[in-house]
């Protein structure tokens, strides 16, 4: 087996951070290094692999029947109600289809891909294939637990896992043995002692370097290849070589054709737009015969049908509501500060700090015990300033 060479990026994606070479079974060939490898060694190996930050990386699972092709086109829309972000600013990365035509998919920002890759470039390397961190520990029965300095890996099934911080483990352990997720027994890859509240713990006896543990794991696989779609390497040199083809009067041709498409699209948008609005005031006299004066239908039928919905007892909670409720609820807690927000489809998304886990917890139970809306913590991060940085999503109650 030719010359493997591994090596991972930071945790914030800024930087390669170490690297290794590797043999047949992911066995070390070279001592974990430092940094990123010399141009040499990038040019000489066979094959390159890349594991990223599983902080930036969600680990989902979804299922649609049809074949791989149509499920990589159903998946962003199978899982849209599952993100937190818009699908089209998202990249989806699938793995080998499973029992009852589920697929585990790999799901991260196109942003922090775009990032990733330009740190590559920087450095001359060229992957076949970036993996997330969680999917190269070793797969196992057990939970697989590599303990990394103050970051802490979970690789918690054949295509699941988690990535936190030391400070924040116990506090999430806390959550998933209410649920009822955790597990019996974990293996434990540390050169130091980690509580695992309510888990039998078998520590490794072998003294070995983090990157040697993920090596070992990436060789037994199972892992999902992030490189697809407009990442692919097929992509990539496509990317690379079509300035070259390209010849002033083939680009001029491109640049006719599409201002009359433009043009022709326009136009057909403008006439189904006249039909449109003539629809909705043609539905509006049908719906209300005895309205007199019509300037808006749209808008005016929406107002009706609140009107409606106010008289039969439903909600009419909106965005503009329940960030009134939650801001009266942050106001009244100490040591929250919101952070950003976000709103899509009756979801509103929180992005705040708060002091400690306590005032997380607190502020959550105050908005449910609101009456009106439900909240769920999404994820919390205790950064180095120890407060903690987390996302909630409420919605109003059904």
């Amino acid at each position: 087996m030719a010359d493997t060479l591994l090596m991972r990026l930071t945790p914030g994606g800024e930087g390669i951070r170490d690297w290794m070479l590797l043999e047949a079974e992911g066995q070390a060939k070279t001592p974990v290094q430092t940094g990123a490898p010399a141009a040499a060694v990038a040019a000489g190996a066979r094959r390159i692999v890349v594991l990223v930050p599983s902080e930036d990386v969600s680990i989902l699972e979804a299922r649609v029947p049809g074949g791989r092709q149509r499920a990589a086109r159903a998946i962003p829309f199978a899982l849209e109600e599952q993100l937190a972000s818009d699908v089209d600013e998202l990249h989806f990365a699938v793995g080998k289809v499973l029992d009852d035509d589920r697929y585990p998919v790999a799901v991260v920002e196109r942003r922090r891909m775009d990032e990733w890759g330009a740190v590559l470039l920087e450095h001359g390397v060229s992957a076949h294939q970036w993996v997330p961190e969680i999917l190269a520990l070793p797969p196992g029965e057990a939970w697989q637990v590599l303990v990394d300095g103050e970051r802490v890996l979970v690789r918690s099934g054949e295509y699941a896992g988690f990535a936190s911080d030391r400070e924040t483990l116990p506090a999430l352990l806390s959550l998933l043995a209410a649920s009822e997720q955790l597990p019996p027994a974990a293996h434990v890859y540390a050169q130091a002692p980690l509580e695992l509240a309510g888990i039998e713990s078998v520590v490794d006896t072998v003294p070995r370097q983090p990157l040697e543990v993920l090596a070992l794991g990436w060789a037994q696989g199972p892992v999902i290849d992030l490189l697809q779609g407009p990442y692919s390497r097929r992509a990539e040199w496509g990317r690379w070589l079509r300035p070259w083809r390209a010849s002033a009067a083939l680009l001029l041709a491109v640049v006719v054709v599409g201002l009359l498409s433009t043009g022709v699209n326009y136009y057909r948008l403008s006439q189904q737009q006249v039909r449109l609005a003539s629809a909705i005031e043609g539905l509006y006299k049908q719906t209300f015969p005895n309205a007199r004066r019509i300037v808006n239908p749209r808008a005016q039928m929406e107002q009706q049908l609140k009107q409606l919905q106010r008289r039969s007892g439903g909600s009419d909670i909106s965005f503009l509501g329940m960030f009134a409720e939650t801001a009266g609820v942050a106001r009244s807690t100490q040591g929250i500060s919101i952070q950003g927000v976000s709103y899509r489809e009756g979801r509103l998304d929180l992005d705040l700090q708060a002091e400690s886990l306590q005032v997380l917890d607190a502020f959550k139970q105050s908005l449910v015990n609101g009456g009106r809306v439900n909240a769920e913590i999404q994820s919390a991060t205790t950064g180095n300033d120890q407060k903690v940085n987390s996302r909630i999503r409420i919605e109003v109650k059904a």
